[in-house]
This record gives C-alpha cells, sequence and structure tokens, in this order.
C-alpha cells in the first residue's frame, strides 16, 4: 500500500455507550466543553452598540453584548440575586446598557456587569454589592469570529484551535464579511455523531448524490486523493473524480454551481485551490471557504441526544449589494445537505441502543474519525 491517509486496519470505534451515557455525557461536558474554545458567532451578529446574543451549552447559558460603547462583553446569563436567566431572547437589542432580570429587577452595568441596584426596599448593611456582580466569561474575536471558553485560564492559540489551520482564510479579511443568511436545526444525536458523519465520506453518494455530482471524488466514497491506495496512479489525472476537487464548469457550492460573478481574486490566484477549503475546530465548528462566501457551521450539544446545528453564510459587502446575486443559490444547496446529515445522524442514534455490540468498526476510509476519537481519549 502507497502511503497515504488511510487506515491500516480495521478499529474500534467509541463504546456504543458513550453517544447515549448522561454519566459520559457529563464527563464529555466538564472535561471537553468547559475547557475547549467554542465558536459562537460571526461578530456582524453584534455589530450594533447594545446588540446582544445568548448560546446554550448542555445546560449552561452564556450571554454575549456589545455595551452602549460599542465594547464586546460575556457573562453566564444569571442573575446574582437567586440565578434567574437575564435575557431568554436568543438575540436582540438592550432598551439601555443596563441588563435588567425579567424576574426580580435587578439591574446589571453592561460594560462591566457590576451590579447597579436590587428592588428590595433597602439593602442590609451586609450587602455588598461588589461580591454581586455577573459572573465574566473569557471570550477572543478572531479574525471576526467569537469564540468563548469557559475556563478562564485558557490562552487562545489560533493553531491549536485550527489543526487544519489554513494561510487563506488570513488573506480574506473574513472580519469585513457580512452575514447573510442563518439557519438552525436541533437534530435527535448525541454531538460526536455528527463530527464522526462529518468527518467520513463512504456515504456520500448514497446520502449525498447532489454533493457527489458536485464534487466527483466524493462519488468514489473518498475526502481526497490519498485516500485511494494507489493514489500515485492518477496524480497527474485530469479528471476531478481522481485528482478531487469540483466538477469542470463548477465555480462554487451552490444549485448550478455558480459563483454569479463573485469570485476572490486570491484565491483564484490560488493554483491548488480545489474550489473549497475546510478549516475544523472541535468540539465546536468547522468552516468552508469558498471563492463567493463563507459557511461556519456550529455544533453545540443540548443534551446527550440532542445537538444543535447552527450554520452562517457571510458574504463580501459588495456580493450582498449586489441584486443579482442569489444568496438562494448558495444557501438552498447547503441546507439541502445538512438536512441529509441530520436524518443519517439520527438513524445512527437511534440504532446504537440496540444491545448489538459494545464498539463499532472504523474503516480504513475513517481515519479522521480515529483522530477525532484519539483527540477526545486524551481530553478526557
Amino acid at each position: 500500500m502507497s502511503e497515504g491517509y488511510i487506515l491500516k486496519k480495521t478499529e474500534k470505534s467509541l463504546p456504543l455507550n458513550w453517544y447515549f451515557n448522561q454519566n459520559q455525557f457529563d464527563k464529555e461536558i466538564r472535561k471537553v466543553l468547559s475547557k475547549e474554545w467554542l465558536y459562537i458567532c460571526h461578530e456582524h451578529a453584534l455589530s450594533q452598540p447594545l446588540s446582544f446574543h445568548t448560546v446554550e451549552i448542555s445546560k449552561f447559558n452564556i450571554l454575549l453584548v456589545r455595551d452602549k460603547d460599542g465594547n464586546m462583553n460575556a457573562y453566564y446569563n444569571s442573575c446574582s440575586h437567586r440565578g434567574s436567566i437575564l435575557k431568554k431572547e436568543k438575540n436582540g437589542k438592550l432598551k439601555s446598557n443596563l441588563l435588567v432580570c425579567p424576574y426580580h429587577q435587578w439591574s446589571y452595568n453592561a460594560s462591566n456587569g457590576n451590579l447597579v441596584k436590587t428592588s428590595s426596599i433597602i439593602d442590609p448593611k451586609n450587602f455588598k454589592k461588589d461580591k454581586n456582580c455577573l459572573i465574566k466569561v473569557k471570550f477572543k474575536i478572531w479574525n471576526g469570529l467569537i469564540f468563548i471558553n469557559l475556563d478562564n485560564k485558557a490562552k487562545w492559540n489560533s493553531k491549536k484551535v485550527f489543526p487544519d489551520y489554513s494561510d487563506a482564510f488570513s488573506q480574506l479579511n473574513v472580519s469585513n464579511y457580512q452575514i447573510g443568511h442563518t439557519w438552525k436545526k436541533q437534530i435527535k444525536c448525541n454531538w460526536k455523531i455528527f463530527w464522526e458523519n462529518y468527518s467520513e465520506c463512504l456515504h456520500c453518494p448514497n446520502l449525498h448524490p447532489e454533493l457527489s455530482n458536485l464534487v466527483p471524488i466524493y462519488g468514489r466514497r473518498l475526502v481526497d486523493i490519498k485516500d485511494d491506495p494507489n493514489w500515485k496512479r492518477f496524480i497527474n489525472h485530469d479528471d476531478p473524480k481522481y485528482k478531487g476537487g469540483m466538477k469542470k464548469g463548477t465555480e462554487t457550492w451552490s444549485m448550478d454551481g455558480s459563483a454569479q460573478g463573485h469570485r476572490v481574486e486570491y484565491l483564484e490566484k490560488q493554483t491548488d485551490f480545489p474550489g473549497y477549503i475546510y478549516m475544523t475546530s472541535w468540539p465546536s465548528m468547522f468552516l468552508a471557504i469558498f471563492t463567493d462566501h463563507i459557511r461556519m457551521v456550529r455544533i453545540l450539544p443540548l443534551s446527550n441526544e440532542l445537538t444543535e446545528v447552527t450554520a452562517e453564510w457571510v458574504f463580501r459587502k459588495e456580493t450582498l449589494k449586489d441584486k443579482k446575486y442569489s444568496m438562494k443559490n448558495v444557501v438552498d444547496f447547503a441546507v439541502l445537505v445538512m438536512k441529509q446529515d441530520a436524518e443519517a445522524c439520527e438513524l445512527n442514534q437511534k440504532g446504537i441502543h440496540n444491545p448489538i455490540r459494545k464498539n463499532g468498526t472504523l474503516m480504513p476510509e475513517e481515519y479522521e474519525i480515529k483522530r477525532f476519537h484519539n483527540w477526545l481519549r486524551k481530553k478526557l
């Protein structure tokens, strides 16, 4: 066998009960999701002063807010009085620079989380306002992408957050992109099942005929040319079915394959640009770079068998201003693929409850799943 990425032998998957066992899920939240950088949204979602955004991660609820001066802050979305949620909406805009609890109307300064006032007739002498501030959450804005970390000792390292980091991303000025569309879906599966589905293409010809037509190598159940043990034989092959990339005449991932005249010159000049670049950040997101847009997909567990997937499509300002550009052409294609994946993930989740065996089996092409499993085991 030629050197390549594929596994040289079958491997055992994670224990199947890890995908539904509550104790295992709690352990993953405690040791993984509470320690890693988690993607929240593109900062365009919080572009205006006093705008806010909330997000659920298992039983945690986080609030991000821009104050009246446009400065970003992140807090646990809990009142210091008796723990009520402060903002129940997913997003919105504050009326003033105060965060007011909807339960007992304790109010906090959005700029620093300090308690401004309570609703009691008097504040007892032993009551200290400075001991009842909102609890801050560590955050990082990187190239327009907002991440949080529940571990306040965590340090940001983009190369560790994105092990497959591409220099192309830093050339695109993504912070200047704007959100054109957002799509959410709750999938009845464990968060790890979503990541496993994302990490292989054995299912592509069967479940993604449209995508396999657009990216012919996917139709061979391969993600990369080196997934074929005989890949060297096709090194000079001109057919994308063997060399990878999109089919001839295709410009982007869309219903008709057209970028509608909006192609990034920098990407098009790269001789090795296959038409798409993926960057993955376990456990919470991946992004896909295309010549006319970028798609960010956030994966967050709500429970041991429920995962929320949120996709954002961001575009250059001139693309969004072009009335002839059909965003629907791009969005519909990606949503089609993600819905196909969601259905497969839910079928997978239902099946693992049957007492068939302790572990599943990883085949040679599922090397990326093996890498994900190794990463998770190390964190645990």
